[in-house]
């Protein structure tokens, strides 16, 4: 089968969760399928990061047999045939969606919400209650609603996000997929548990305001506990806000080339999100290495956990500092939510668990009829084209 995936970027699964879980069902489809990748913003994303570090991620995607179409994307549309055609978000839906429905008219279209925008819009919404925030989430919702529309096939990456848009979009078709996470092996930290770590790309704004909540309103009480915390915050992007809290007991990392070795060290990954949507990467890739979490409702969200389980969910900024506290000083609730979180994630979020959950999503979407280009758009699409190829060219040559 042949598939092409038209989005912003090249992913980069080292700087953000999304991009990891974006890069990981690349690699999965490309085993088995054909597989195409259009960046739109490649020259963009090659002045921001740099040629020499755009070109390692580009030599990822190679690795996995995953091709780069033409720059130009109509290009792309107009010398291959797809079976399917994946957009990474709906952002790019309405400029492509007709281009793809005149020249592929076989192919199924997919849009990966990754998080319903509009919801984590909300939430934000909700926090501030600022009026600006509530008219952009409104505004951002109709958008995103009419782009879900003209697609055959939505993936969300929780049940929740896909009961909202049954809700708020009756007519579109959910497909399930979410988060990937790999297994490092287990290994068993030792106490005394006082070293926090936060890990998030800031160039998503609930990870700014997640660490300044952090670090304003919950760790000076903790450490009025206890001294001993200390917190190391990592993710690429911080911006002025973020760099400022740095200090004896608070170290901004930044971008690190091997996140691995700071999940090793750490005792308790802090997740104090205050607004969002979706499944948080963050959450996963913590208990991945069997490190306890201590989160909001709003972190936890979608991904079936229990609290006092897996996971230790808090309400409050007090109850932030509490369940840190008892986590570092209880060896046997630590060793319960280090393991039975490691087991959780394994069972369901693994790559092995997820492979099933991508097959069954292809195969549901190729039984859906694809939605077919307007009458009166494809006569002026075929009239452009002709006008094009034998009139066009002569005026330009003059």
């Amino acid at each position: 089968m042949n598939i092409l995936i038209i989005s912003s970027n090249i992913p980069m699964p080292d700087r953000a969760s999304g991009d990891l879980r974006f890069y990981t069902l690349l690699k999965l489809m490309a085993e088995i399928h054909q597989v195409t990748l259009c960046p739109f913003n490649l020259e963009r994303q090659n002045k921001e990061m740099g040629a020499t570090n755009t070109k390692a991620y580009i030599d990822q995607l190679k690795a996995l047999n995953v091709y780069l179409g033409a720059t130009d994307i109509l290009t792309t549309l107009r010398n291959n045939q797809f079976d399917l055609v994946i957009f990474e978000f709906y952002h790019l839906v309405r400029r492509y969606i007709d281009f793809v429905r005149f020249y592929q008219p076989q192919a199924r279209v997919l849009i990966d919400s990754v998080d319903i925008h509009y919801n984590r819009l909300f939430s934000k919404a909700t926090l501030t209650g600022i009026s600006l925030d509530l008219e952009v989430s409104l505004t951002v919702k109709q958008q995103e609603l009419e782009a879900y529309r003209l697609a055959d096939l939505i993936i969300v990456v929780t049940e929740d996000d896909g009961l909202l848009l049954k809700k708020d979009a009756p007519s579109t078709q959910i497909g399930l997929l979410p988060n990937i996470h790999r297994i490092p092996e287990y290994i068993e930290a030792q106490p005394p548990y006082t070293k926090l770590l936060f890990v998030g790309s800031f160039k998503h704004e609930p990870n700014v305001d997640a660490v300044l909540y952090f670090c304003e309103e919950i760790f000076p009480q903790l450490l009025e506990m206890n001294s001993n915390f200390t917190l190391d915050v990592i993710g690429p992007n911080p911006p002025e806000s973020i760099l400022d809290l740095q200090s004896d007991y608070i170290f901004i990392r930044g971008f690190v080339e091997n996140i691995d070795e700071y999940y090793r060290k750490a005792h308790i990954s802090v997740a104090p999100l205050r607004f969002g949507a979706g499944m948080k990467g963050k959450i996963g890739e913590a208990l991945s290495f069997g490190l306890p979490v201590v989160t909001t409702e709003i972190g936890a969200e979608g991904f079936g956990l229990s609290q006092g389980e897996n996971i230790l969910v808090a309400r409050t900024s007090l109850d932030f500092v509490e369940s840190i506290l008892q986590l570092s000083q209880d060896n046997q609730l630590y060793k319960k939510l280090s393991t039975n979180g490691y087991r959780f994630i394994q069972d369901n979020y693994s790559v092995a668990a997820t492979w099933g959950k991508l097959k069954n999503l292809i195969e549901q979407v190729l039984l859906l009829p694809p939605k077919k280009l307007a009458v009166l758009t494809r006569i002026k699409f075929w009239l452009q084209l002709t006008y094009n190829r034998y009139i066009g060219w002569r005026l330009q040559s003059v």
